[in-house]
């Protein structure tokens, strides 16, 4: 009889890759449609439903490529409506659920707990719900305290209102590491020699694409530090975890390096900073490899750098981020994890060591997947540009598929020259970009580990 009792016709199960990949598809096609509507336009009819569906897409994958003039375009109601896709498509809509079930006192399944714990890069699920609860108050707090530092230089500069508003707008973005803004054409070009504006979008743009368990470690070894007597830096330091230390070492070298590397390229360069002084020529470095890895908003115009800088630019692109946070990329630390085992094999180790700790081979393996995925996709579509678009510089088609799959959103001006398959090239990226490395994550670590052992075999190489 069980069998007469069973329904005619079951859906299939979905899989945890297949519903986090649907949080960010499907909140970007509502967003279209909503961002069609006359009500949220200041001027109706302007622009296809084709132009705001690229916009959306580029909102919730925070990438800020194709992006129609936000201020221009839509109205007050448009333009909340377009932070709130960039908060979505920062701290994730699965995120977003489950804090309101949280909020609501109803309880988060596993499987939820599983997949946030993936996309925030956390190690286990012990006290979920104050840990969901921490990197919204964390976010809050960042982004109130980047509007506040704002508001210094907006509220004169666009008045009251307004200030406030696109203080608050510019601060969510930049923490978003989303590269939009709501005043004007272009990026922060007018604001190259304002360093109040530069260092705090820079300061939120780190602070986003670190990654909050990093930042909740830090909060807890400087309360070690500021409390604990006798004060010792170097016992409050010696306890961070491996992944801690590894993120913000890379990440110091890569600021570092990357800001050397802009300064020593475009010092003479006549058509970007040349003219500037030495304390502006600093800081636009510094803004343009903060900015390159992730985020995407400009203080120079691209157009006018040299090709080797541009060059240097798409390499940040594509290492982008920390884990866990709001950056695109193949991560820090999986590139730090290519160079220790690089390091490893130079050495004739036998495991990839830092910091006196083994790094699994498990981990190894994801890493190398990661940027083999990445590789493939960013081939793949710059090859599609190519093929498509043989008419336009082929540099130029690179850099945007590089800032598309990056989620980085730096464009040479390229994307309104492309036709409607070039532009749909550059949807898949964004979102492969925003969702495929943990898609992929998830996905291995679905698998069940089966133990198969042939016979070696030997395969020559080079």
């Amino acid at each position: 009889m069980r069998h007469l009792l069973k329904p005619p016709f079951q859906l299939p199960k979905l899989s945890t890759a297949f519903q986090f990949s649907m949080s960010f598809v499907v909140p970007a096609l509502v967003g279209s449609l909503l961002l069609w509507l006359p009500i949220f336009q200041q001027i109706p009819g302007q622009h296809s439903f084709f132009e705001h569906f690229l916009t959306s897409v580029s909102l919730v994958s925070v990438s800020g490529m194709g992006v129609l003039p936000i201020g221009v375009t839509y109205n007050f109601a448009g333009q909340l409506l377009c932070l709130l896709l960039i908060q979505l498509g920062g701290l994730g809509v699965v995120t977003f659920i489950n804090f309101g079930l949280y909020s609501l006192n109803q309880r988060i399944s596993l499987k939820n707990q599983y997949m946030i714990q993936e996309v925030f890069s956390r190690d286990t699920n012990e006290d979920f719900s104050s840990f969901l609860s921490s990197i919204y108050q964390f976010s809050l707090m960042a982004e109130l305290i980047g509007s506040l530092i704002l508001m210094l230089d907006f509220i004169p500069r666009f008045g009251f209102w307004q200030g406030i508003f696109n203080a608050f707008f510019l601060s969510v973005s930049a923490f978003n590491n989303s590269g939009i803004h709501n005043f004007g054409e272009g990026s922060l070009e007018t604001f190259s020699s304002n360093p109040l504006v530069l260092l705090t979008v820079c300061f939120l743009v780190i602070l986003g694409g670190i990654g909050f368990i990093v930042w909740f470690e830090v909060k807890e070894r400087a309360q070690q530090f500021l409390f604990t007597k006798p004060r010792s830096f170097k016992l409050a330091t010696m306890n961070l975890s491996v992944h801690t230390r590894v993120v913000l070492q890379t990440t110091a070298i890569l600021l570092i390096t990357g800001t050397i590397f802009m300064f020593a390229c475009e010092i003479n360069n006549p058509h970007s900073m040349v003219e500037m002084s030495a304390g502006d020529q600093f800081l636009n470095s510094f803004f343009l490899s903060v900015n390159s890895r992730t985020a995407g908003y400009t203080s120079i115009f691209y157009q006018d750098l040299l090709p080797v800088t541009k060059f240097i630019l798409m390499t940040l692109t594509v290492i982008g981020g920390a884990p866990g946070g709001t950056a695109g990329g193949i991560k820090v630390t999986s590139i730090a994890i290519l160079v220790l085992l690089i390091r490893s094999e130079l050495h004739g180790w036998q495991e990839v060591i830092v910091f006196k700790r083994t790094i699994p081979q498990a981990i190894v393996k994801r890493a190398i997947l990661v940027t083999l995925f990445f590789v493939i996709l960013l081939t793949t579509g710059y090859a599609l540009l190519l093929l498509t678009h043989p008419q336009l510089p082929a540099l130029d088609l690179m850099f945007e598929t590089v800032n598309a799959l990056g989620t980085s959103g730096i464009s040479l001006n390229t994307t309104d020259l492309l036709n409607p398959f070039g532009k749909i090239i550059l949807i898949v990226l964004m979102i492969a970009g925003r969702v495929g490395p943990i898609t992929l994550v998830i996905g291995i670590l679905q698998q069940k580990e089966r133990s198969v052992k042939y016979a070696d075999a030997q395969i020559h190489l080079g």
